[in-house]
């Protein structure tokens, strides 16, 4: 037992390395339209508050000032503009999303768009627009640190069918699990559970359910819980999953709940010294939850706590999902076709990780002679301590 917990405190100083390969994202709308002999340009800007810490752009004080210049120096139309109203930044605390809004008056009879946004500190950096082009929806567009220009000449305006926005947001479904480190890590936690088939199965079908109906609702508006508290849990997933399967595997329930337990009376008593009540609450909540699950799962051999813990745990990760693709932007008309296609290509990419990582255990396993106990808490050890990294960074 001492080897696992060993090497988790080595994967946790690892961890800050992970961090740096986590998705860097940021999301505009652009709308464009023809007036007189000018074109009216609307620009909404959107990112997610612990992406722009995370990029350390050294902001002072007057950092909204700051921050607004460098987006609307960055975000350049090579046209003659000028600006129509005053860039707005709003900062809201409810979602976790900075936002900027400005409008501009353009000479041009077509524009073209260089983006230099955030490559500088991140070079793994992505940048999603979408356009609406005199009330026609243009292919979105992802710029790149190697692809940062874009032109109306580019592609012509789609077609507004429903087959169109389907496969457009399937596309971009299937690119953003696969992009997504913590929600593939919370598979990989699912997988070395060494669950019977059915039962895998079973929670995996459990997780897709829950995160397809959170992603829905959050896609649509209907509910718009924290950003930035969504993606703290989803790190808190991870944690509690892997130090499931540590636990399932080394028959040591009590040696993980306790340190646990342990772990978050220290965290509470720091939180308590610097002044962040507000926190303590919920984290005492969590702690009393993840105690008790940790020890009735030892007496649910047949993992049917898990299946219901782990649709909860869908749940939250469809409000992960559903904060990318509100963020993105749906086409105006086309809401369900695009929500179906994106949420049909995370399932695509999610059954394409579970096969690979299946053959990967597989081929390990044969290599081991089956002997893959060790390497399962290993890997469980480490994907607990990159949860409390993730859930910690993500929180403050």
């Amino acid at each position: 037992m001492k080897k696992p917990l060993f090497f988790s405190l080595i994967i946790l100083v690892m961890s800050t390395a992970i961090m740096s390969h986590q998705r860097s994202e940021s999301y505009s709308k652009v709308k464009i339209d023809d007036q007189n002999n000018l074109k009216l340009v609307q620009v909404e800007f959107s990112i997610q508050t612990f992406v722009l810490q995370r990029l350390n752009l050294g902001f002072t004080d007057n950092w909204e000032q700051e921050l607004t210049n460098e987006i609307t120096q960055n975000f350049i139309f090579n046209q003659n503009c000028n600006p129509k109203d005053p860039p707005f930044l709003k900062n809201s605390f409810s979602t976790g999303y900075i936002s900027l809004s400005w409008k501009m008056l353009c000479d041009s009879e077509i524009l073209e768009i260089d983006l230099n946004l955030f490559f500088d500190k991140d070079p793994s950096h992505t940048h999603i627009t979408t356009f609406l082009i005199n009330s026609e929806a243009f292919p979105e567009k992802v710029f790149t640190n190697t692809n940062r220009n874009w032109s109306e000449t580019d592609k012509q305006a789609q077609d507004s069918s429903s087959f169109d926005s389907f496969t457009d947001y399937l596309g971009l479904g299937f690119k953003h699990i696969l992009s997504g480190f913590d929600h593939l890590a919370f598979l990989l936690a699912l997988l070395i559970l060494k669950l019977p088939i059915k039962r895998l199965v079973i929670i995996i079908t459990g997780f897709t359910i829950g995160h397809s109906l959170t992603l829905a609702l959050g896609a649509l508006d209907l509910i718009t819980p924290s950003s930035q508290l969504v993606e703290a849990l989803i790190g808190y997933s991870i944690l509690i999953i892997a130090m499931e399967s540590a636990a399932t595997i080394t028959k040591s329930y009590n040696l993980y709940s306790n340190t646990l337990v342990s772990l978050s009376f220290i965290l509470i008593l720091i939180l308590s010294i610097f002044g962040h009540l507000k926190f303590i609450y919920g984290i005492i909540g969590m702690t009393v939850f993840s105690y008790c699950y940790l020890r009735l799962a030892s007496k649910y051999s047949d993992f049917t706590l898990t299946i219901a813990v782990t649709c909860l745990f869908g749940l939250i990760h469809g409000f992960g999902f559903a904060g990318n693709l509100s963020s993105i932007g749906l086409m105006e008309g086309r809401l369900l076709p695009a929500i179906f296609g994106f949420n049909i290509g995370v399932e695509l990419g999610q059954i394409l990780v579970v096969i690979v990582l299946s053959l990967i255990f597989h081929q390990v396993g044969k290599f081991l002679r089956g002997n893959t106990d060790f390497l399962r808490v290993f890997t469980a050890s480490g994907l607990s301590c990159i949860g409390v990294f993730w859930f910690l960074e993500r929180l403050f």
